[in-house]
């Protein structure tokens, strides 16, 4: 369940990011669902392996940073992709805040 919430979460911010400020722009549907299906499969493996280690706040912030390197980084894998840095910024900020919440409710309802 957490990893199709990370993918719904994910795929609305950036989508949003790019229909309300622009910033954010992937030439195709595969290569926006590529870095979707990407950030949602690391998060949730991190959240399993990292979160408990870490707790929140350095889960968080270490998600944030490998978000925007991997929402910026992309524009350089996938030809025709425009990704302005503070809008791969604004997205890590954004996702971070939503995850940190997130976090909170997966520390509440499992120990380990």
């Amino acid at each position: 369940m957490n990893w199709f919430l990370k993918i719904m979460m994910y795929a609305a911010v950036l989508y949003g990011i790019d229909s309300v400020l622009g910033g954010v722009h992937y030439p195709t549907i595969e290569a926006f669902m590529a870095v979707v299906i990407f950030l949602a499969t690391v998060g949730h493996f991190a959240d399993q392996w990292v979160l408990h280690r870490l707790g929140n706040i350095k889960s968080v912030l270490s998600g944030s940073v490998f978000m925007v390197l991997v929402v910026w980084g992309s524009q350089f894998l996938f030809p025709g992709s425009v990704i302005m840095f503070w809008a791969a910024l604004l997205t890590g900020l954004i996702l971070g805040l939503v995850e940190y919440f997130m976090h909170k409710e997966i520390l509440a309802t499992d120990p380990y």
